[in-house]
């Protein structure tokens, strides 16, 4: 019998609670992969509490981004919704794949054909990802019919020990979304309430690390 080949895949987090969403991820999509996290805390809060630029940050990302193909990784992804822009110039000359948190979902959202609802827990986090899939239906001359929000009070109940309440929040906010449009979580950290939206939503709910995983996975071995 022929052993399954693994792959080694850094995952690069500002925040801790991306961590366990990102290893469900690749438990549920793609087990062959053995994940090394690294964490940076500074990243997120240096960047909400105004206390590092965006360039300090970027040479950070690029620091960690470096430091995680040294160990061995065969493909990165960098978990934090703020850094997608970090992580495009981090990856410039790199010679395995390194992808932004974002770079699966955007793909997606060209696949489900109905009107989408993009929701984060950061008020940034839905612009941003709202911005990057309306540039690329631009560049693919491809119409979309996309909204957004962000849930209020439900990352600060989640980063401040109450993932109970964050759960609670986001399952409201994703009842509240009309039944015909599929609702794209920007952080990966939402992904805790995967597993309950089905329940709470009719279209299909969609997060951006079990994106992520299944687009390395594609590309490192092709299906």
């Amino acid at each position: 019998m022929t052993q399954q080949r693994r792959y080694r895949i850094g995952a690069i987090h500002a925040l801790m609670n991306a961590i366990p969403t990102t290893q469900t991820a690749f438990d549920r999509n793609w087990s062959a992969a053995d994940v090394a996290h690294l964490l940076d805390g500074s990243l997120y809060l240096d960047r909400s509490r105004g206390s590092a630029d965006d360039a300090e940050l970027g040479a950070r990302v690029d620091r960690l981004v470096k430091y995680s193909a040294s160990t061995g990784a065969e493909a990165i992804i960098v978990t934090g919704s703020f850094f997608g822009d970090m992580t495009k110039r981090a990856r410039e000359g790199m010679d395995i794949p390194v992808m932004t948190s974002f770079d699966g979902i955007v793909e997606r959202a060209f696949s489900l054909d109905r009107p989408l609802h993009v929701m984060s827990t950061a008020p940034d986090s839905s612009v941003l990802l709202s911005a990057e899939i309306e540039a690329e239906a631009s560049r693919r001359s491809h119409p979309l019919s996309i909204t957004r929000s962000a849930v209020d009070g439900a990352l600060d109940a989640l980063v401040g020990g109450d993932p109970a309440r964050h759960d609670e929040l986001v399952l409201d906010a994703v009842r509240a979304i009309d039944d015909g449009t599929a609702i794209l979580f920007a952080q990966f950290s939402m992904e805790r309430i995967l597993p309950g939206s089905a329940a709470a939503h009719p279209a299909p709910v969609v997060g951006p690390a079990s994106e992520g995983v299944l687009r390395l996975r594609e590309l490192l071995t092709g299906r």
